[in-house]
C-alpha cells in the first residue's frame, strides 16, 4: 500500500531538498543538479556539457525541483534503531532532473543514486526497497503521475557499502506557464518495502 505524500511548506521541502542522510551516521549531502543548464550528470548516461554548446531540442533549465519527502531519505533496519543496533540502512543521494518541452506538453526525466551502509550488526548481501517518484502540481496540491521502483544495493563479503542507480521513466505533463518549476514539484522517497539480506532470509526459512 501506498503511502500518502505529506504536505510540507516550501522552506522544509527546501531543506529537505539539500540535506539526505546518507550513513549511519546520518551526514547530509547535497542532492541537486541543474539540467541542462551546466551538465548532464552520468545518471543520464552523458558526460559534462561544456559552456557554450546549445542544449538539446526543446530542453528548458525551466525544470521543477526535486524535493525528498517528510521522512522518506533513509530506511533503516530495524526501523527505530540506534547507531549500535543498525543492520543496514538505505539512503538517498543525488539526484538529478532534465526537462524538454514539446509545444503544450513538458517531459521530465529524474534519476536517483543512493547507497547501502552496513551497520554493527549488519553482514553482507543484498538490500532493497520501494522507491517513488511522483510529480505534484502545486496550485492544488495534486499528484499528476507517480511511479513506484524496486531498488537494490549489493554489499559484497568484507564491504560495508554498496549503491544503486535508478532513471524514472519520463513523466509528461502539461506545459502550464513557461517557468515549470512554478507549477510543479518533483517528489522522491522510500515507500514501505525494505528487506533483508538474501543470506538472513534463507536461514530464517531453513
Amino acid at each position: 500500500m501506498k503511502r500518502p505524500v505529506g504536505k510540507l511548506s516550501r522552506t522544509a521541502r527546501s531543506r529537505l531538498a539539500i540535506a539526505v542522510s546518507a550513513s549511519i551516521a546520518l551526514t547530509p549531502v547535497a542532492a541537486a543538479f541543474e539540467l541542462p543548464r551546466l551538465r548532464v550528470p552520468s545518471i543520464f548516461g552523458g558526460g559534462e556539457q561544456k559552456e557554450g554548446q546549445p542544449a538539446p531540442p526543446g530542453a528548458t533549465p525551466d525544470c521543477p525541483e526535486v524535493f525528498v519527502e517528510s521522512g522518506a531519505a533513509m530506511l533503516r533496519s530495524p526501523p527505530d534503531a540506534d547507531s549500535a543496533n543498525v543492520r543496514y540502512q538505505l539512503s538517498l543521494g543525488e539526484t538529478a532532473r532534465e526537462c524538454v518541452v514539446d509545444g503544450d506538453r513538458l517531459t521530465i526525466r529524474v534519476g536517483l543514486e543512493g547507497s547501502a551502509v552496513l551497520g554493527a550488526l549488519g553482514q553482507p548481501g543484498a538490500f532493497g526497497a520501494n522507491l517513488r517518484v511522483a510529480i505534484r502540481r502545486l496550485k492544488d496540491d495534486t499528484l499528476v503521475a507517480s511511479k513506484t521502483y524496486r531498488v537494490s544495493a549489493s554489499i559484497p563479503k568484507g564491504g560495508t557499502r554498496g549503491e544503486f542507480q535508478v532513471v524514472a521513466d519520463p513523466f509528461t505533463v502539461p506545459l502550464m506557464s513557461p517557468r515549470a518549476q512554478d507549477d510543479y514539484e518533483i517528489l522522491v522517497g522510500f515507500t514501505q518495502g525494505a528487506e533483508k539480506p538474501a543470506a538472513e532470509k534463507k536461514r530464517k526459512g531453513g
